[in-house]
């Protein structure tokens, strides 16, 4: 429902909008009449707003349609691998580790170790060897 008004308040901005930039060249005709052209002004701003205010109302329901994909992957979070009870910050890809800060410094070894960002999306190898088919 609320995606319908939106729609509605948006066409009928653009009308109101679109009304107001026709009335504006009779503002500034042979007869210049001040009234007509803040009538125009008027008619070409409220109509904007309408239409602003349309698709406010639009983004406003589609964001709290889908609230569920913002807010996956923080669910995702993993446990570290060596101590068991803090949550992990780092994975090392070389050794397939996560790893919370306070165990990080027990693992380092920066001629072996890549590191990234637990939270970053880990490819399988088939979705790795889709990359390199289509030469991404």
């Amino acid at each position: 429902m609320t995606l319908k008004i939106g729609s509605w308040m948006i066409a009928i901005g653009c009308f109101v909008a679109a009304a107001g930039l026709c009335t504006l060249p009779a503002a500034f005709g042979a007869q210049r009449d001040a009234a007509l052209l803040d009538a125009a002004a008027m008619m070409f701003s409220t109509g904007m707003v309408l239409a602003a205010s349309g698709l406010y109302m639009k983004a406003r329901y589609l964001a709290e349609a889908e609230p569920s994909k913002a807010r996956s992957g923080k669910g995702r979070r993993s446990v570290c691998d060596a101590c068991g009870h803090n949550e992990s910050a780092i994975e090392c890809r070389v050794h397939h580790v996560h790893l919370c800060p306070d165990c990080l410094g027990k693992h380092y070894d920066f001629k072996s170790c890549a590191y990234v960002p637990a939270t970053r999306q880990t490819y399988t190898t088939k979705t790795k060897a889709r990359a390199q088919a289509s030469g991404a």
